[in-house]
C-alpha cells in the first residue's frame, strides 16, 4: 500500500478558497446577472390525489409576475429518473400527485416575493386518494396501487397474501444450504430491526440558475449535482432535446452525502429560460430541500441465524423490506446493495436473502453515505450482540471467530483474496476501546 497519502496530513486542495471566500457557490453567481428571474414552485398539497382542474388566473394578475407554467405548457415533457423514469417533471391535470414533494406549478417574477404571493393565487381542485405511508400496509392485497403503469413479476412471495402492485423490485440471493445449516445449528436466534428516514443535510440546500444562449440554442444551468454527466442526459431526455444542448456549469458544492445525486431544480429552471430567454433562479429554503429531496431508505430486516455451541455461524437467513417512497430514485441499486451485506463482513457458508424495495406515499428515497449498507450495517452487528449475549459469548471473540479471512466468500459468492482486513480492524478496536474496562471509574 502507498505511503504517500495514508496516514499523512495532506492539504485538502479546495481549502484555502473556501476559507478565504474564493469559492463560488451558487448563490455567488446571482449578483452576475443583471435581469435576473425568481422562480416558486408549488408542490402538491397532498400526498395522493388526482390534480382535476388548476386555475392559475390570478397568479397572472400579480404585479412582477411573469409567467406561470404547468404541465399544459410542455406536452412533450417526459418523466425523469436515476435508475427508471417514473418522475413527473409536473403533474399535469388528470394526472396523479404521489407525495408532498410533486411539483405543480412554476411561478417566475421579477422578484422573489412577487413569485411567492403568485405562488398564493394558484387555486387548486384535487381528488384525494388513500395514503400510503406504511411498506407493509403497501405489500397487503386490496392497497391501492401508487404507479398504475409499473408492473414487476415477482420471484419470491413472503406469504401466500402478499400483494405486488407496489413493489418496484424484488431480489433473492441462496447460497449453500440454508436448512441443512440450520439443522448443523445447536441454537437458532431470530430478531427484528427498523431503520428510520433519514435526512443528508447538506449545509447548502438545493438551488440553481439557468439562462438561454440564444445563438447556440443552448440551455445553460449552474447548479451542483454529484453525477453531473448522468444529470446532463436526464434533463436532455425529460425536455426531449440532444444531450449537447445542455451545457451544465458545477459551482463549488455545499455539501451532498448523495442528496444531491438526485435532480431537484434543474429541468425546472431550463424550461423556464428556454421558454422567457431569462436567465432564472430558484433557491430551495431547508423546508423544501427536506419535502422534495430525497432521504435514506428505512428498513424493515429480520435476521434469522444458526449457530453451534462453540460459536460458529452455521446458517444465516434474512429479509428485508425497504421503504423508496414515492419514486425509485436510485432505489434498486440501493435494496442489492443492502441485501449483499446481509450477513455482514462474517463467514457463513449457507446465506439466502430475500429483499424488497416498495413504494409507498412518502418522500422518495436515494443515495446516502453507505447507499443501503449502513442500515443492513446496523442490524447484522446489532444481531451479532444479540447472539453473543443469548449464549454467552464474549462479543469479541464472537465476531473474530466468525469474521472474514483470506478465501472467505461474501454472501453474493465472491471469493476473497486479497486486502481481507477485518479481524485486524476487530482486534485494534478492541485494544483501542477499551470495552472491558467501561464499567470501571477512571
Amino acid at each position: 500500500m502507498s505511503k504517500k497519502y495514508i496516514g499523512k496530513a495532506v492539504k485538502k486542495v479546495d481549502a484555502q478558497a473556501k476559507v478565504n471566500g474564493e469559492a463560488e457557490y451558487t448563490e455567488d453567481l446571482i449578483n452576475e446577472f443583471s435581469d435576473l428571474l425568481h422562480m416558486r414552485v408549488l408542490r402538491a398539497p397532498h400526498p395522493h390525489a388526482y390534480l382535476k382542474d388548476i386555475d392559475i388566473s390570478e397568479a397572472l394578475e400579480v404585479p412582477g409576475v411573469v409567467a406561470v407554467f404547468t404541465k399544459a405548457d410542455f406536452p412533450k415533457l417526459s418523466e425523469f429518473g436515476l435508475i427508471i423514469k417514473d418522475q413527473p417533471v409536473l403533474v399535469g391535470k388528470g394526472e396523479k400527485m404521489r407525495f408532498l414533494g410533486d411539483a405543480i406549478a412554476l411561478v417566475v417574477a421579477e422578484n422573489d416575493a412577487a413569485a411567492l404571493r403568485g405562488r398564493e393565487k394558484i387555486k387548486l381542485d384535487i381528488e384525494e386518494l388513500e395514503i400510503v405511508e406504511d411498506p407493509l400496509q403497501a405489500m397487503e392485497k386490496g392497497c391501492i396501487q401508487i404507479h398504475e403503469d409499473h408492473d414487476i413479476e415477482v420471484t419470491h412471495y413472503l406469504n401466500k397474501d402478499m400483494c405486488c402492485d407496489n413493489i418496484l423490485s424484488d431480489n433473492y440471493i441462496d447460497r449453500g444450504d440454508v436448512e441443512k445449516g440450520f439443522a448443523e445449528a445447536d441454537h437458532i436466534i431470530e430478531r427484528e430491526y427498523k431503520t428510520q428516514f433519514v435526512e443528508q443535510l447538506p449545509l447548502q440546500v438545493e438551488k440553481g440558475i439557468a439562462d438561454y444562449d440564444n445563438e447556440n440554442e443552448e440551455i445553460i444551468i449552474w447548479a451542483a449535482s454529484q453525477w453531473i454527466h448522468d444529470t446532463q442526459a436526464d434533463i436532455a431526455q425529460a425536455m426531449g432535446v440532444p444531450k449537447e444542448k445542455i451545457r451544465l456549469k458545477q459551482p463549488v458544492i455545499g455539501g451532498a452525502f448523495g442528496k444531491k445525486e438526485d435532480i431537484s431544480v434543474h429541468i425546472h429552471l431550463a424550461l423556464a429560460a428556454r421558454e422567457l430567454k431569462r436567465p432564472v433562479v430558484l433557491l430551495y429554503n431547508r423546508e423544501e430541500s427536506m419535502i422534495a429531496q430525497s432521504k435514506r431508505h428505512p428498513q424493515i430486516i429480520k435476521h434469522k441465524t444458526g449457530v453451534t455451541r462453540e460459536g460458529k455461524l452455521t446458517a444465516w437467513e434474512t429479509e428485508m423490506i425497504m421503504d423508496t417512497g414515492a419514486y425509485a430514485s436510485s432505489g434498486p441499486a440501493v435494496v442489492r446493495n443492502a441485501m449483499f451485506h446481509c450477513s455482514g463482513p462474517y463467514q457463513v457458508e449457507n446465506v439466502r436473502a430475500v429483499c424488497y424495495a416498495v413504494y409507498t406515499n412518502n418522500t422518495y428515497c436515494g443515495a446516502m453515505r453507505g447507499f443501503g449498507a449502513t442500515q443492513m450495517g446496523f442490524s447484522y452487528d446489532n444481531h451479532m450482540d444479540v447472539i453473543a449475549t443469548e449464549l454467552d459469548f464474549d462479543p469479541f471473540e464472537f465476531r473474530l471467530k466468525n469474521a472474514f479471512a483470506i478465501g472467505s466468500k461474501t454472501p453474493g459468492g465472491e471469493e476473497l483474496n486479497h486486502g481481507v482486513n477485518v479481524k485486524e480492524t476487530i482486534e485494534a478496536v478492541h485494544e483501542a476501546s477499551n470495552w472491558q474496562e467501561g464499567d470501571k471509574d477512571d
